[in-house]
């Protein structure tokens, strides 16, 4: 039987949307592992619901989390960035990883992910060649398109989407922003009091925009009225903004050495040298003034499709129930 943790539906996040956009297309037949509880908590490790299963049950989670059961479980690693990078990795996240979420992985045999360089990660990581390591991708909603409205309020401004976290490398675009008085930039984020806190003591209120909680349309029109996109993360498991971006027609410059965003990105934006130099991403954004290629921007964000990703999914699914 399949089982399918359904717990991540809904909410905020890169594992959540990835949850409500594949879920739904999978094939009929399963059950869901759990009706109550969060899938990040730590007592998730020993869910009743998942130790009373049987070795010949499959859990299959959109996200990470795995736990004490005799079922195989198909997890999706979409990074690695918990222990690739310094600020990410606790001991608590680091004694997960390696002995709850590694076995589990090693006893499956599987598991999936969502780009080409998450999957080189997590082939490292495992260091067991037996495991077969499935990038499915990831997806766009079609509401990113260059048609429909543009937002008046983010007109002449530069955008960045994301949270504020170190690997995220924002406060390189602040100081950038220094350097180019006649530049704004707005920011979309759910940590929208430290993007705030960050810029006020950048002493730059009057020309940094803030907002959070915003729906997918309302992204999509405020992509459609920015200039570009900036995207200076210095690690990343996919840039779903990026593809978002480039859906709705808009250039992204981004750090050369982040993997994930050079498969995205390739030669349609920027790409900027020095991740912690000011100067560069001020270049970038005078480069980004230069008028896009929407096409050309479209051709090569269009194999990004949620239904492809869950086509993936049930391919790997039905291999292994």
């Amino acid at each position: 039987m399949l089982f399918v943790d359904t717990r991540w539906r809904g909410g905020v996040g890169g594992i959540q949307r990835y949850a409500d956009e594949v879920i739904p297309r999978l094939k009929p037949g399963w059950e869901p592992l759990a009706r109550d509880g969060s899938p990040v908590s730590p007592m998730d490790v020993v869910l009743r619901e998942r130790r009373r299963l049987s070795s010949k049950d499959v859990v299959y989670s959109p996200g990470y989390n795995a736990g004490l059961s005799r079922a195989r479980q198909i997890v999706t690693i979409h990074d690695l960035i918990h222990l690739q990078h310094p600020t990410g990795s606790g001991a608590a996240k680091r004694a997960y990883y390696d002995r709850v979420a590694r076995p589990a992985i090693r006893r499956a045999a599987v598991v999936m992910t969502v780009s080409e360089t998450s999957r080189d990660a997590i082939v490292e990581w495992l260091a067991d060649p037996a495991v077969a390591v499935e990038n499915v991708g990831n997806g766009c909603s079609e509401v990113f398109s260059p048609d429909g409205p543009s937002s008046p309020a983010v007109r002449d401004h530069f955008l960045y989407v994301g949270a504020i976290k170190a690997h995220k490398n924002f406060d390189v675009l602040l100081r950038a922003l220094s350097l180019r008085p006649a530049y704004r930039l707005a920011v979309v984020s759910s940590d929208s009091d430290e993007a705030k806190r960050r810029v006020a003591e950048a002493g730059l209120d009057g020309r940094v925009r803030v907002t959070s909680r915003v729906s997918d349309p309302e992204l999509a029109s405020i992509y459609r009225g920015s200039i570009a996109v900036l995207f200076p993360s210095l690690l990343e498991g996919f840039g779903l903004p990026a593809v978002e971006a480039m859906r709705c027609g808009k250039r992204v410059a981004y750090w050369h050495g982040c993997a994930s965003l050079a498969e995205i990105v390739a030669d349609e934006g920027p790409a900027v040298g020095d991740a912690q130099s000011p100067e560069e991403w001020a270049n970038a954004m005078d480069r980004l003034l230069d008028p896009a290629d929407v096409n050309r921007l479209l051709s090569c964000a269009s194999e990004y499709s949620w239904p492809r990703v869950a086509a993936n999914v049930r391919r790997v699914l039905a291999g292994v129930s």
